[in-house]
């Protein structure tokens, strides 16, 4: 089941989890964690906004067009709606595949994937219709080419390409490299360093400017549990920490975010400071970029008009 929305190719599988395009699973795992073994509120509620055109999902295609999935026997990727006319024949179908997946045509067995029954596309001459595709059907096509590229994972599994390497003396000989400047350059001055010159404007440098004193009322100001927005991103949570932290300076504000757009789940350098959601939910702040308010969770929904979802 697919929509597209911003660029973006959602799919939802049959047991709730989402897969988006070019997004590792272990990366829209960590998006959209679940909660006490149920689904994420949020992957619940996308799930249902990607499912709810699927009834009506083909209305707008032409009834000489069909939309069919597409797989492989080498590739572990899969091509998902491709368009077809009714009308094609199987050897333009493999032709057009070629594309897709680099199986070369003569060595390739085109199967049809009817739901119930799997049918061999046998007669290059005939055309989809003729076998019956229709819409949500799946293509398979075998590619029987013995020194196909695909083998083995030769057109998917990176690993596989020959990496350059350089040895250290091939490396020494090399006249225009950053280690041969840094030699160079401490010839002259056994002092030198790379980026002595660049601005002392970051935080715990010389010359930064000072951060705000820290009020000594903090623990009013961002009370346990209050509503809070930290900067940069207005990231929405609730204040679940305040005081110093182990292996830095000052006070810090710990918040338990909405959403998972922090850097750990209230654990830092191995300490646990106090409880969120789970990892991305967590993140520690200075003062002066956490704004306590009324802040409530944000709804990812609320742009839609009544007209837009029933």
């Amino acid at each position: 089941k697919f929509c597209v929305e911003s660029s973006v190719r959602l799919r939802v599988q049959k047991d709730g989890k989402l897969t988006m395009a070019g997004i590792t699973p272990e990366a829209v795992d960590a998006m959209f964690p679940r909660v006490n073994g149920e689904l994420h509120p949020m992957t619940s509620q996308l799930r249902d906004y990607v499912t709810a055109g699927d009834s009506t999902r083909y209305d707008q295609l032409g009834k000489d067009m069909v939309r069919l999935n597409v797989s492989s026997n080498l590739l572990i990727q899969k091509w998902h709606d491709i368009c077809f006319a009714r009308c094609t024949r199987i050897i333009e179908v493999k032709h057009r595949l070629h594309r897709h997946g680099g199986a070369i045509v003569d060595f390739m067995e085109l199967y049809l994937r009817r739901g119930g029954d799997t049918i061999f596309l046998h007669d290059d001459n005939l055309t989809l219709e003729d076998y019956g595709a229709d819409n949500g059907m799946e293509l398979y096509f075998k590619d029987n080419d013995p020194h196909s590229l695909a083998k083995n994972g030769g057109l998917e599994d990176v690993s596989l390409v020959q990496k350059y390497e350089i040895s250290e003396e091939d490396y020494e000989k090399r006249e225009k490299t950053l280690r041969n400047y840094v030699k160079k350059q401490r010839e002259q001055d056994p002092n030198f360093r790379l980026f002595a010159n660049r601005p002392k404007d970051l935080p715990g440098q010389e010359g930064a400017p000072e951060r705000p004193a820290t009020p000594e009322n903090v623990g009013e100001l961002y009370a346990i549990g209050a509503r809070c927005q930290v900067g940069p991103g207005d990231r929405r949570g609730a204040v679940g920490y305040v005081g110093p932290v182990e292996g830095t300076d000052g006070t810090w504000i710990g918040v338990a975010l909405d959403e998972p757009q922090g850097l750990n789940d209230g654990t830092k350098n191995g300490k646990h400071y106090f409880d969120c959601t789970g990892n991305k939910y967590g993140c520690f702040s200075r003062p002066e970029n956490v704004e306590v308010g009324d802040f409530p969770e944000r709804d990812p929904f609320a742009c839609l008009d009544e007209e837009d979802e029933i």
